[in-house]
């Protein structure tokens, strides 16, 4: 049932019928093989991966073996469930078999808040471009997308021309899970766009070019954004995800709605949205 064939054929499945993203499914791979590991040693011929037993060792493994957090425990027992609605699904395993209602609750551990920049310490990293050159330009667009709009590197790197409404004023994102939502073009990132889409030259449909004429990837911006960071000698370690933390940030102090941000974000439930509240 654990065997290697029937967890490619639940990726595949999370892939192609459920339409889960590649990355999601890569961490259900490595979650599945963590399982296994467990297994392995503990429960070699294990013919039912919902039995409460199981789980409560394969809980403790987790917590005192691997040293895994609330917060990782968790993801793998929600892994684990999704590949037993799998096997129940494919009539691998009887659903009266199923013990999850059995399954221990984990404790809610403290809420911490995402670590942020301060207002200053963003306009110091947005200033950093070199608006005289083409990829200064582009710099300052995507720098000003990730922290007024909230978008994923992902966002950015797949956002294409087609994708600016000028005429009204709205950006389509095409976000996780193959969501689709409009964001506001405000006057800041409009003037950027203006600017540099003026010396934009390249054929390509996506937005943003690299150096060598091709479309930017998530690398690029990562790299991009540590070393704006680093030449405004800011302290702190500086990623596109707290870019984006900051934004929803300042929104929330700035008195914006949480629905709002939740919309900006494109949180899929508002649960995610209230690690700002």
């Amino acid at each position: 049932m654990m065997n290697e064939s029937t967890i490619q054929d639940f990726l595949e499945y999370s892939q192609m019928v459920r339409g889960c993203r590649p990355k999601t499914a890569e961490a259900y791979a490595i979650d599945l093989k963590v399982f296994n590991t467990f297994c392995a040693i503990h429960y070699p011929h294990v013919d039912n991966p919902s039995k409460a037993k199981i789980v409560v060792d394969y809980i403790r493994y987790l917590r005192i073996e691997r040293n895994n957090a609330s917060a990782a425990v968790g993801r793998k027992l929600a892994t684990l469930s999704a590949f037993i609605d799998f096997l129940i699904l494919m009539e691998l395993l009887d659903s009266k078999q199923d013990q999850r209602k059995k399954w221990p609750k984990l404790l809610d551990t403290p809420k911490r808040l995402p670590d942020v920049l301060e207002n200053k310490e963003m306009q110091d990293i947005l200033s950093q471009p070199d608006t005289t050159t083409i990829l200064g330009r582009r710099d300052r667009v995507i720098l000003t997308l990730m922290y007024s709009a909230d978008l994923r590197v992902s966002e950015i790197c797949s956002l294409r021309l087609i994708d600016i409404s000028f005429t009204e004023k709205r950006i389509l994102i095409c976000g996780k899970g193959g969501r689709e939502r409009y964001v506001p073009l405000d006057s800041i990132v409009e003037e950027a766009l203006e600017e540099y889409l003026v010396s934009r030259t390249s054929e390509i449909s996506e937005l943003f070019v690299s150096k060598k004429g091709g479309a930017l990837t998530p690398r690029a911006i990562q790299y991009m954004v540590k070393k704006y960071a680093e030449t405004a000698k800011i302290q702190k370690k500086v990623t596109p995800h707290k870019l984006r933390h900051t934004c929803a940030t300042h929104l929330l102090q700035e008195g914006a709605h949480l629905v709002s941000i939740q919309k900006l974000l494109g949180h899929k439930s508002l649960s995610t949205t209230q690690i700002y509240y």
